[in-house]
């Protein structure tokens, strides 16, 4: 209830009837008015109407508005705030990122790798020289290897040490100083979370070959299905487009299939850790293709139906329930987030809450 008062009338001590201040027991439901002790005293402190409390005038001008909290805590004082939910559905914040920053440490990187590429190719082509290798297309990819290799120097643009070396030499090297070596490599490589980049037989020569050679496809499929995210995930850098296709469909996709299948929703708090792991493989997939398990598997009709059971039987609180959509909502990455579907089902969630809570407050009120 909103009550206008003239504080100047109080000021001028004036005791005219109609600048007599209003009877507290006419105002139901608000702070009594200030006395004329009250007025006087702030007239002495040299307080002027308008201006802030302190002497300085820095303090507030208004006072403090009074918030009615009727959502299942009629009781909450002045200063009250809700408790963060143990919903396990908490997100670390993730660091800002410079994207600039992380573009030239992408570039460096590349570069990095180009010229690890660059001084081994040449180590092995000297190594068969002193061995006694004098055929012609050796010397001249050695050649043509020591000439890139100079224009590497002060560049800052991937992919410079492929485009230095003759089609010739290239092939010559890929050929006869790479594969045999690759071929050796992974027939003895064993697949392990501790050496992600495949060791010495495959990452120093991707700026060369650029992905896996298609003839080793097999061997590599065999050894990295069924295996952890620490193991696989790096292989989308190392395997071509295609190759990277075929095998999410044989052996990633049906693994999301088998969690959001199996997957339980179990508010006040998500015990079930099975939907952080799709989040985790979710950016090495297309996004279709995981809103399609999704979809398929019926995960949002199951997170409604565990939701509504939860607020007409436990009746949690407005931020609980709040606070428990907005947690999901939060482990689902930006690319899932950017589909216009994904974001109904979650929107759809909250607005199960607001109707229920409604429905509490109209409870209480009647308190």
């Amino acid at each position: 209830m909103a009550i206008s008062i003239d504080v100047s009338a109080l000021l001028d001590g004036t005791d005219s009837a109609e600048n007599k201040p209003p009877n507290p027991s006419d105002m139901s439901g608000s702070l009594a008015f200030p006395s004329r002790a009250v007025a006087n005293m702030m007239r002495r402190w040299n307080y002027r109407e308008g201006s802030g409390l302190g002497a300085q005038g820095q303090g507030i001008v208004l006072p403090i508005q009074a918030v009615v909290r009727v959502r299942r805590r009629p009781r909450a004082g002045l200063g009250y705030r809700e408790k963060p939910y143990d919903n396990g559905l908490h997100v670390p914040p993730e660091p800002p990122v410079d994207e600039e920053c992380r573009e030239w440490e992408d570039i460096a990187r590349a570069m990095r790798l180009e010229t690890e590429c660059c001084e081994t190719i040449l180590a092995l082509l000297h190594d068969m020289r002193l061995q006694g290798d004098d055929r012609v297309e050796t010397a001249d990819a050695l050649k043509a290897v020591a000439k890139s290799k100079k224009g590497l120097h002060g560049k800052c643009v991937p992919g410079t040490f492929k485009a230095g070396l003759p089609p010739s030499a290239a092939r010559y090297i890929i050929e006869q100083v790479i594969m045999p070596r690759m071929v050796a490599g992974v027939r003895e490589w064993k697949p392990s979370s501790w050496d992600p980049d495949c060791g010495d037989w495959l990452r120093p020569w991707i700026p060369l070959i650029g992905h896996l050679p298609e003839s080793l496809y097999g061997i590599v499929e065999s050894k990295i299905s069924n295996r952890g995210y620490e193991v696989v995930s790096p292989w989308k850098g190392y395997l071509s487009p295609v190759q990277w296709d075929t095998f999410s469909k044989r052996d990633i996709l049906p693994y999301l299939t088998r969690l959001v299948r199996e997957m339980r929703i179990t508010p006040p708090k998500q015990t079930d850790p099975s939907f952080r792991t799709v989040m985790l493989w979710a950016p090495l997939m297309r996004a279709q293709d995981v809103v399609s398990i999704l979809e398929a598997e019926h995960f949002f009709d199951k997170w409604e139906d565990a939701l509504r059971h939860w607020l007409q039987a436990a009746k949690p609180s407005l931020g609980e329930a709040t606070a428990w959509c907005t947690g999901w909502k939060k482990l689902f990455t930006p690319e899932l987030l950017a589909d216009q579907s994904v974001l109904a089902h979650l929107d759809a969630g909250l607005d199960m809450v607001d109707p229920v809570m409604q429905d509490l407050d109209s409870l209480f009120s009647k308190l």
